[in-house]
Formats: C-alpha cells, structure tokens, sequence
C-alpha cells in the first residue's frame, strides 16, 4: 500500500528522539509499504487547546498545508491510506471529510485518551476510524459518533531488542518526574533498593515549575486555590513537595537527566529491574486517581527487561500477571516487589524471560498493523493488495 503518514517523530520537543517514527513508521516500510513521511508543523499544535478561540488561525494554516502536502502525494501516486497522530488543534472537520470522501481512508491514532479525550472528541467522527490503545477509551469515541477500533500500544523488535551488556542499576525509571513518581522513587530509595530515575525535571533546579504544579514561588494561598479549584489534595501536593526535597536532598546521585533513544534501550538490559508507572498527571491527588497503559509497556518487555509497573486491569490483556511481568497495587507493594525479586534471580530471570517472549510473539507494531489492514479489508474500507 501507499500510506501518508502524518507523524511527528520526537514526543518531546525538549530533547532529541525518534520515538513515534521508530514505533510507527519504520515498521510499515519494513512491511513492504510505500510510506510518505510527513510531520510539517505538527508538533507544536498538540500544546493548544482546540476550545480556544484564538487556536482558529493556526489550525487553518495547518490544514492548508496538510491538504496541500496529502494532494500533492496523491498526485504523484495514488494513496490507498492516509494515517494520522494528530488531535482537534491541527485539522478543520471539513478537510479530513475532503479526504477521506475523494483521496483515501483517513485513519487517526491518538494515545492519552483516558485523561485528553477532549483534545480528539469534535474530529473523532470525521475520520474513516479513530485507532485507540486504550480499551476503557472506546466507548467515549463510540459515544462521540466515531468508528474506533481498539489498537494497543506496541514495539518494534528493531529497535528494542536486549543488549549484552553488564548490569549496572538494580532499578531503573526513565520518564518525566511528575505526579507520584517521586514519592515512589523515594520510597525505592528508603527502602533499600538502589533505584534510578532518567529524564526531565529529575535534575532542574529548586523552584523550577514542573508537570505536577505550580513555581515554588507562587504564593502559598494561590497554589492552594488552585488546587482545591482543580479537585487536588492539599495535604498530598505538600507531601510531595517534601517527598521531592527528600529525594534530591538525600540522592541526588540517583537523580539524572533525559537518555538518547539509545541509551533507553541500552538501560532496559542494564537494569535488573526496569520501573513502569501507570497514574497519569497528577491525578494520585485525587480520590480517583486515572492509571493508562503506556508505551513502555510493550518497549519494556520487548528490549527483555525484568518489568514492574503498577496495576491495571486492562493488562491481563496483554500478559499473564506474575509470571511474564510484575504488578504492584501501592508503593509498599512495589519496594517489597523489588526487594524480593532482586534476591531470586532465578525467578527474576524466568519472567524476564516469559515476558520477552510474549512481547515478540504478540506485541510487535508488525502484527498490530497486519490485523488492523486484516480488518479493514474485510469491512470494505480498501481493496486487498
């Protein structure tokens, strides 16, 4: 097939990656497909709120150039798909109708849905069908008048694959520092487990603002405000100021800034515990905190990691619970976790082992698109190769 592919490469624009073009567009070419690569512009629209009024212009100026760069494309050869990871910030509803009524079928994929719904919900239903990793987010698509199809988070063995490599950590986390990760991290730490976070805000500077809240040198009365307004704990978000002031006071050597694509790799075989978090922003200041699979998930086990993460129904899905990758239900079970499988080896090294397997054998991008293009073939959407 010939596939437009609307990508940014990097999650972040605060480092260097190539993360979404590893996972997802790397695998369709090694598929055999013809795949037109284009990110021009994407990235810095997802920090919009598609709500906003003053989001109009750029969003205009951005489908102008996404319909120009999909026509332009089709002209020199015919497209059989047009894939997107893109949210409301970037496409007006009429182009994607455009596009998918005289171009090709227009597929969109979009991860975050369980706390960022809002950021898909008006072009959910323009769209040929929404792809959504995650299951407890169907229904919100389906009630917004869209075609969804449930399309988990995935790996490419390609990238991430174990290297032979001493170990050098006994646990390792590499991720931003937000929501209750540092209180984790500490209670790792205190614990007894010689515990690693990479990545950023790890090592910013005191009364640095971060994902999880306001500057240190807001007042104290506004930064209560504005979380009681948001439905956030005082009292936790005071914990985990001083859980933070804990961590960096006491162990600063476990503390270290973002990794390359390649050392992120490399640091699933050098851990003999590799750290998952589930809990999304800073929602642990709730009484009901949101838990996602993330991509780590799949990137973890497929670079044959030992992979503990926290507990989430929706994970059995995916793998068998305790014996191809660990779940812990609250931070004293994690340290006792990790306390325990650091001293059986064995065992440690059997679900390691399990894990990667199962990864290989059920969890590549490969297969996710092999039964994706299975299924829309049989519904009509495009010819069969």
């Amino acid at each position: 097939m010939r596939i437009f592919l609307a990508l940014h490469r990097s999650p972040n624009p605060a480092f260097t990656s190539d993360l979404w073009k590893d996972n997802l567009h790397d695998p369709l070419v090694a598929m055999g497909h013809d795949v037109v690569l284009w990110g021009e512009g994407i990235e810095p629209l997802f920090d919009l709120d598609p709500a906003d009024p003053a989001t109009a212009e750029p969003r205009a100026r951005f489908t102008e150039r996404f319909l120009a760069a999909v026509e332009g494309a089709n002209r020199a050869r015919r497209l059989d798909l047009v894939l997107t990871y893109l949210c409301d910030s970037h496409l007006e509803p009429g182009a994607l109708d455009h596009v998918r009524e005289r171009v090709a079928p227009v597929l969109n994929f979009f991860c975050n849905n369980v706390h960022q719904f809002h950021l898909v919900r008006r072009n959910a239903r323009h769209y040929t069908a929404c792809l959504v990793p995650e299951a407890e987010a169907l229904t919100r698509y389906r009630e917004a008048g869209a075609e969804a199809i449930f399309f988990p988070m995935a790996a490419n063995p390609d990238r991430y694959h174990p290297i032979d490599t001493p170990y050098r950590y006994a646990a390792t986390f590499s991720g931003q520092r937000y929501g209750d990760r540092t209180s984790s991290i500490l209670a790792l730490r205190e614990g007894g487990v010689d515990a690693h976070a990479f990545g950023q805000h790890w090592t910013q500077a005191p009364g640095a603002a971060t994902a999880s809240g306001p500057a240190r040198g807001a007042g104290l009365f506004t930064r209560a405000a504005q979380l009681a307004l948001g439905g956030r704990s005082v009292l936790q978000a005071a914990r985990d100021r001083r859980d933070w002031d804990r961590l960096r006071g006491r162990h600063p050597g476990a503390l270290h800034g973002p990794v390359t694509d390649e050392e992120y790799v490399a640091l699933f075989s050098e851990s003999r515990i590799s750290l998952g978090f589930l809990i999304l922003g800073d929602t642990h200041r709730t009484s009901r905190p949101l838990r996602q699979i993330r991509l780590r998930e799949f990137e973890a086990t497929m670079a044959g990691a030992f992979y503990v993460t926290g507990w989430l129904d929706e994970l059995s899905l995916h793998y068998e619970i305790g014996r191809e990758i660990v779940c812990y239900r609250s931070r004293e079970e994690l340290v006792e976790r990790c306390r325990y499988y650091l001293a059986h080896d064995e065992e440690r090294e059997r679900i390691r082992r399990a894990g990667h397997e199962r990864a290989l054998r059920d969890h590549t991008w490969r297969r996710r698109f092999e039964g994706l293009f299975a299924d829309l073939t049989r519904r009509g959407v495009f010819r069969a190769a």
